[in-house]
This record gives structure tokens, sequence and C-alpha cells, in this order.
């Protein structure tokens, strides 16, 4: 067994530079810009748009089937793609730990992205099967590269940002390339899709993987480590035990703020997941207004997102960072249950003001909290492994999808939703508003609550921490 040279003392690294830490940033504009795209879009364009549902009347529940297949495939292959690609190699201690991996995973999900959106041309109930299939292969191929591209962007964060200032304002500019992902997504499909034209879901995707090289070709120099990051990395893992993967995922599952943080963190998923799913059809059958105030709505909601960030580091510096993430969880729910009331596009823009703020709240908290459950395991096991933790986190992300495509196509079935029906029964409506309003708001105060009741990791606790891995040199 090997220990740990407590007596030498690691390189000090410098502060990040503030283009540095933009650069870094947009590699959360690519992973959330695919994300918001594919849970808004792609269930609305096999669920609804490829005419599927008027063939085969229990379409909805194969494709809730189809994206359980693909939880349970990324459920499997999270962990393993972090645990395998969380060590150092040759090449990548010249080229760096997450970067390579960025490379090679933001080229492959791009590609299969837009593949996504280009299923093939049958038409018939003869259809129905081989697009199944296709939809369940891109899918999977499509979760694979996205992982090893997720895990290494935002595992990144806890090595390129050390100490609460670095991250509240990593977190700070994370958030607001975010919300930009999110508006610019949301923009730019809802001017370019046509309900009931699946060709302009094609358009749209195509236009969305020019937006996604050019971020990408931005992120890949943001992401590079220097040497101080390369050597805390390498000394962990030179001097430590070698511990086994499932050693590790029970070493993961055992941290109790950990899988605190990962369970808040899938409460607020699977709102966003649902009230995103749902949206296109929440505009269209219940608010009876055109897919382009979706786009006023993005502005205004990021626009309120810029005027509170500020307010919200301020918060967060006082009260700290676990207790500013609690709030925006439960005021997020909240500003979700009002879409069971509202009635019109002025509503509508309110609403998307109160999700700008309470989304503000929780997700520039995000990182820096995490980062925090990092530095804690990092402490036990005494090598970083954020890679791997952010694999094991997705296997819990993941369920999300799982669990909003099948409350969505449960509620669809029982009350006969058909986007082919104008105008839609009063139940089916009601199950609109249930889906976008009512489960969300419970969903994340449960969350909320759980956190806030046993999360711990805070105050003299959280200086500790910091002060071993300093001890550790790591």
């Amino acid at each position: 067994m090997t220990t740990l040279n407590n007596d030498v003392k690691p390189a000090q690294p410098e502060e990040p530079s503030l283009t540095k830490m933009v650069m870094f940033s947009t590699g959360y504009f690519l992973n959330i810009f695919l994300m918001v795209a594919f849970n808004n879009f792609v269930w609305t364009f096999y669920a609804d748009q490829l005419g599927l549902r008027s063939i085969e009347g229990l379409w909805y529940i194969y494709m809730a089937i189809a994206n359980a297949i693909y939880t349970i495939w990324s459920m499997l292959i999270n962990p393993v793609m972090g645990y395998l690609t969380d060590r150092p190699f040759k090449w990548t201690k010249k080229r760096g730990f997450h970067t390579p991996w960025i490379i090679i995973g933001g080229i492959f999900t791009i590609i299969l992205f837009f593949f996504l959106f280009t299923p093939p041309q049958v038409t018939g109930i003869e259809s129905v099967l081989p697009i199944l299939i296709y939809y369940i292969i891109i899918v999977l191929l499509y979760d694979l590269s996205y992982s090893l591209l997720q895990t290494h962007s935002f595992g990144a964060f806890a090595a390129h940002f050390r100490g609460d200032k670095n991250r509240r304002k990593g977190g700070v500019l994370t958030q607001i390339f975010t919300f930009i992902a999110n508006f610019l997504a949301i923009t730019i499909w809802s001017q370019v899709i046509v309900p009931g034209n699946p060709t302009s879901f094609t358009i749209a995707a195509f236009i969305s993987v020019i937006i996604l090289l050019f971020s990408f070709a931005v992120f890949i120099p943001g992401a590079k480590e220097d040497s101080v990051i390369k050597e805390r990395f390498s000394v962990g893992h030179d001097d430590s035990d070698k511990i086994s993967f499932l050693k590790t995922m029970k070493i993961c599952l055992k941290q109790k703020n950990f899988m605190l943080a990962v369970f808040s963190y899938l409460t607020f998923m699977i709102s966003f997941g649902l009230m995103s799913m749902n949206t296109v059809n929440f505009v269209d059958d219940v608010l009876q207004e055109g897919q382009y105030i979706r786009s006023i709505g993005s502005i205004i909601m990021l626009l309120s997102s810029f005027i509170t960030i500020p307010i919200w580091a301020r918060i967060a510096k006082k009260i700290g960072h676990s207790k500013t993430y609690t709030i925006g969880l439960a005021f997020y729910g909240v500003s979700l249950l009002f879409n069971i009331f509202i009635v019109d596009a002025f509503q509508y823009y309110l609403i998307s003001i109160l999700n700008g703020v309470s989304g503000s709240s929780f997700l520039i908290m995000l990182s820096p909290v995490f980062a925090d459950c990092y530095d804690e395991i990092a402490v036990k096991i005494k090598k970083h492994q954020q890679t791997t933790l952010i694999g094991i986190r997705n296997v819990f992300i993941r369920i999300s999808v799982t669990i909003q495509s099948f409350i969505i196509a449960i509620i669809y079935t029982l009350t006969h939703y058909n986007p082919d029906i104008i105008p839609p029964p009063f139940e089916a409506l009601l199950g609109l508003r249930i889906i976008q309003g009512l489960i969300p708001f419970i969903v994340c105060c449960v969350g909320a609550l759980i956190f806030y009741k046993w999360y711990d990791l805070k105050g003299t606790k959280k200086q500790e921490v910091t002060r071993k891995l300093r001890e550790l040199g790591l």
C-alpha cells in the first residue's frame, strides 16, 4: 500500500482569467443547448409530428418504453464510461485529462443529434416498427457520445475553479451561458418548426448543428488544462491505492451529501423535462397561441435571469450555496404551478419571468454545490474522480427521461389526448395543465424539503474538507 507524501507542497494554480472562464463556460452552452433541444423537441417530433399516433393508438406508450430502454442503457454506460476515462493515460497526460474526451464526445454527439431528426422515410402501418427501431438505435449511440462529452465537460468544473469565490464566479458564468443556450434553442426551434410539418424539425436541427459547432470550437481551448490541474489529477492517481469500479460506486452511493445533491437535481430535471416535453402541445392547445410566444417567453426569461443573477450571487455569499440552492428549487416549483391557471400569452410571459428568477437561483448554485460534494469524496478516497462521479450522477438524472416519458404517456392516454383532434376535449386540456404545472410543483417541493433537511456540507464541515484537500495536494 502506498502512502501520500504530504511534505510535498503542490504547485499553486494561477487565478483563471475572465477570458478563460468565459471560454470554459461555452461548454455549458453546448451541453445545455443539446439537452434543451432534446427534451423539448425529440419527444414531440417522434410522438406527435410523424403521424404515428393516428396509426397506432399505443404509440405514446411505445415511445415511453423506448425511452425506458434508453434510460437503462444510460444507467449502465454512464458510470462505466466515466470510470474508464477518469484515469491518466500517456496521451492524456500530455493533452489533458478531460479535453481529448470532450473533443471525441462532442464531434459524435453533434452528428448524432442531427440524425435524430432524419428517421426513415416510410408511411403507413409498416412505418411504426422501422421508426421505433431507428429511434432506439440512434438515441443509444447519441447517449454514448453525449455521456462522454457531458461527464468531462461538467467534471472539469471542480478542477478549473477552486475556492468559494471562483466557484461562485464560475457558477454565474456557466449559468449565464446556460440561460443563453436555453433562450437560443427555444427561440430558433420555435421560429422554424411548424406543427404537422416534420421537415421543419429537420431544418431546425441543421441550423442547431451550425451553432453547436461554433460553440464547440470556442469551448475546446477554454477546457484546456494547465500543468497545475494535470499535476493535481496525477498526484491522486499515482499515489493512492487502485479502487475498483464497484468499490468506487459503493463509496459514492454512501456519501449522503452527494446523493442528496443528485436527488434534488433529479427532481429539477423531472420538472424541467415535463414542462419541456409538453410545452409545444400546451401552447398549441391550451393557450391556443402560435409557437412564437415561446421565443418571446425565452427572451423575457433570459432578461429576468440576467437581472437577478447578481442578486442571487450576493445572497449566496451571505447565506451559503446550499440554502440558495434550496430556495431556488422550491421557488422554481412554485413558478411552474401557475401553469395550471394561465389562459393567454400575457400570463405565459409573466410565468416566464418567474421561471427566470427562480431558475437562476437554483442553477448558479448547481455547479458549486456538486463541486463541494466532489471535494468531500476526493478527501475520502484521496484522489479526484469527478468524471466517475458525473457518470454516477447521470445514472440518476437519466432516470428523469423515463419518469417524465411515462407520466406524459399515461396522462395523454388516459385523457385521450390527440394533437390532431381540434378542439381537444376538456379532460385532455386538464391533463396538459397537470403535466405543465401540478406535478412539477410537487416534485420540486419534495426535492427542496429533503435536501434542506439532511444536507450538511456547509460551515465548519466544508472548511475542514477544504483544509484536507490542501494537505493532500489535491
